[in-house]
């Protein structure tokens, strides 16, 4: 179990050098061809495991790309028929076998990656986990564990169980939060559960609560990580400390873990000594009310993270001088993924002092063609 000092950090953000968390950079331009046109990518649901990229856009079909970027295949199964999805909440792939597993309406599909079907498992054919909805889940070994919102009829974060619907492990909502959150609904969405994985272990943090809880192979369950946030603890009695521009701290999005680091993103609001400036969708410049972050798990020090230049955040590129860089994914063999759009990519080239490398990928794309993936080699 470790402490992260989140409160320690407040007042001491700097630049960080991609260089100090990582070992190397590669940009990888995934192949374009009349089969493989990749659109906007669906909530960013990339992935990268076995040697193969995964990225699912808007429309549902998940394109798969091998290590050096060409293309292998796709796979659309929008429909109705029983081995089809009708719609697509998330996906996740099996980070032993590759194989693809999209969330539809009340079950889980599974297909190999050549897009074959495997198995389903409709989840809500058992009467306990028909009464909840859910949102999100994680493959893990054997086992699905399967992410349900908190409502003032669910107590429950999660569950865990096995193919044949078989419930192994109910997650219940910490009690001392749970009243305070069905209470104040304007809270639920900073309430939320929230899960990620360490290579093949669950990670649970619910909503606003301190503790990082991981399942482990035998079912018992550990806390791993406590956040320390001090004096910038937010009051769940008090709706005035969640709002943007509040002196208080609770995360933002996604965590995602490596053998050494966790990345996170915190909302700061005004306590932020160097604010993020973003750029809106009408080109207004406005102050984001949060900072990137990260803890290392060897040393303990836990770092916030100025942002590079304006509309960008994470880490300053320090090889090839492209864009600051923050993950999208962490691979179960130690590589932070992110990816950017054809046109990015040329603009920075054409606005930025870049390598030679960098730019000789950025003159030969076109700015329609599939994005370009960032595989950084994190540090052990």
């Amino acid at each position: 179990m470790r402490i992260i000092d989140v409160e320690g950090g407040v007042g001491k953000g700097r630049l960080v050098k991609l260089s100090e968390i990582a070992e190397s950079i590669e940009y990888i331009p995934l192949e374009t061809n009349s089969e493989a046109v990749v659109g906007k990518i669906f909530f960013e649901r990339i992935f990268y495991e076995k040697g193969f990229f995964y990225l699912m856009e808007q429309n549902r079909s998940i394109f798969i790309h091998d290590n050096d970027g060409k293309y292998f295949n796709k796979i659309n199964k929008l429909g109705r028929g029983p081995h089809e999805y009708d719609t697509t909440f998330d996906m996740d792939v099996d980070i032993i076998t590759g194989n693809i597993y999209v969330l539809a309406s009340n079950k889980i599909i599974e297909y190999s990656l050549d897009g074959d079907f495997k198995k389903v498992v409709n989840y809500k054919d058992n009467g306990f986990l028909s009464k909840h909805y859910i949102i999100g889940f994680i493959k893990s070994d054997l086992n699905y564990f399967l992410l349900s919102t908190i409502n003032d009829r669910s107590q429950y974060s999660g569950f865990l169980i096995d193919s044949s619907l078989r419930l192994l492990l109910s997650v219940e909502y910490p009690g001392e939060d749970y009243e305070k959150v069905t209470t104040y609904s304007a809270l639920l969405s900073i309430m939320d559960p929230m899960i990620f994985r360490h290579k093949n272990a669950v990670r649970i943090k619910n909503g606003y609560n301190k503790h990082i809880i991981s399942i482990n192979r035998d079912l018992s369950i550990d806390t791993v990580y406590i956040f320390s946030f001090g004096k910038y603890t937010a009051d769940l009695l008090n709706s005035s400390h969640f709002l943007s521009r509040s002196p208080y701290i609770w995360n933002r999005f996604e965590i995602f873990e490596s053998d050494q680091y966790l990345f996170m993103i915190f909302h700061v609001g005004p306590l932020a000594d160097k604010p993020a400036k973003m750029i809106g969708m009408r080109g207004n410049q406005y102050d984001y009310q949060h900072d990137c972050s990260f803890f290392n798990k060897r040393t303990g020090e836990f770092q916030f993270i100025h942002q590079p230049e304006i509309n960008q955040l994470g880490f300053v590129e320090d090889f090839e001088g492209g864009p600051a860089v923050w993950p999208k994914y962490v691979s179960s063999d130690g590589y932070l993924i992110t990816y950017l759009y054809a046109h990015e990519f040329k603009a920075h080239a054409e606005t930025h002092e870049v390598s030679d490398k960098f730019k000789s990928i950025a003159d030969n794309l076109k700015d329609t063609d599939n994005p370009v993936i960032v595989r950084v080699k994190l540090k052990n």
